[in-house]
């Protein structure tokens, strides 16, 4: 098997993304000693060595990972000049996505079915979770992120709003009573939540006739995963502030209340994240695809 420099490319990518020779051949459905072949030639080409290599792992030496962040917008937009003159060409091949538990498992994932009836040939690989990612680093083509973004080597597009909502178990408002104003909060537990990348406590949100009112307020738990929040405010632990579309269905059975109702918290926005401006058709189809999704 002839492996040019382009493909070469294209599995150096893939080994890195994958952490593995092996996956990476299977990742590409080739044989694993064209892996290999694909390596060598680059860093015969290159003239410099990419990857150390021991029996358990594998790493990128500093020109390694230099290489792979210069090639990977490349490598985008050779796959969008080739896809511009074939766009009746079937799609296919990997993306990988990240995104907050609560929009995987309760937004993404169930309408999914819908997305592969139009593109059965994508494979998406999906990592959810409440940590901030680095696209390069992790591989990622897009991220989708709730709130305010930190400053970072990224494209943001705006994808809409969410809507937040602020509540407590019927168990500690008959504990604690409801609360009727924002002074009375100064009296309860809430769940705070942590950011993951800077370790600070997040700020509670409300609106105000003057404004938006930003408070930090007492508590004993703090937790960084949306499952883990939930489940502390099932618990009764303490108030809790977060997306309408994760505790709605908690409040419509009844396991949770909503709280302070005319003192809403400002909707937070949504954005998808890429690492370079140069998009693939995949990606740009699945954007567009979660905008529809988004405006229903």
């Amino acid at each position: 098997m002839q492996i040019n420099l382009f493909e070469s490319i294209r599995i150096f990518i893939e080994i890195v993304e994958s952490g593995s020779f092996t996956r990476a051949a299977e990742n590409l459905q080739i044989h694993r000693p064209a892996v290999t072949k694909a390596l060598q030639l680059l860093e015969q080409h290159s003239g410099t060595r990419l990857l150390q290599r021991t029996t358990r792992r594998i790493n990128l030496t500093p020109d390694g990972e230099e290489f792979y962040h210069r090639s990977k917008p490349l490598l985008a937009q050779a796959d969008e000049l080739l896809e511009s003159f074939s766009s009746d060409r079937v799609l296919h091949g990997q993306l990988r996505i990240d995104m907050p538990i609560a929009l995987a498992a309760l937004l993404v994932i169930p309408n999914l079915p819908d997305f592969y009836k139009q593109y059965p040939e994508i494979e998406i690989i999906l990592s959810s979770s409440d940590r901030r990612q680095d696209m390069l680093r992790d591989g990622l083509d897009c991220v989708l992120r709730v709130g305010e973004l930190d400053d970072g080597d990224y494209v943001a597009h705006r994808m809409g709003d969410i809507k937040m909502t602020t509540c407590a178990s019927p168990g500690y408002i008959a504990i604690h009573g409801m609360p009727e104003s924002l002074e009375d909060l100064r009296e309860h537990q809430v769940i705070n939540w942590i950011n993951s990348s800077s370790r600070q406590i997040m700020p509670w949100t409300f609106t105000t006739p003057e404004g938006t009112a930003e408070v930090t307020l007492p508590g004993k738990l703090i937790v960084d995963n949306s499952q883990a929040y939930v489940s502390a405010g099932l618990a009764g632990l303490g108030l809790v502030q977060g997306m309408t579309v994760f505790l709605k269905p908690y409040i419509d059975s009844g396991q949770l209340v909503e709280v302070l109702p005319r003192n809403p918290s400002p909707d937070r926005k949504l954005s998808l994240l890429y690492p370079h401006r140069h998009l693939s058709r995949k990606v740009r189809i699945f954007t567009e695809w979660l905008e529809s999704l988004l405006s229903k």
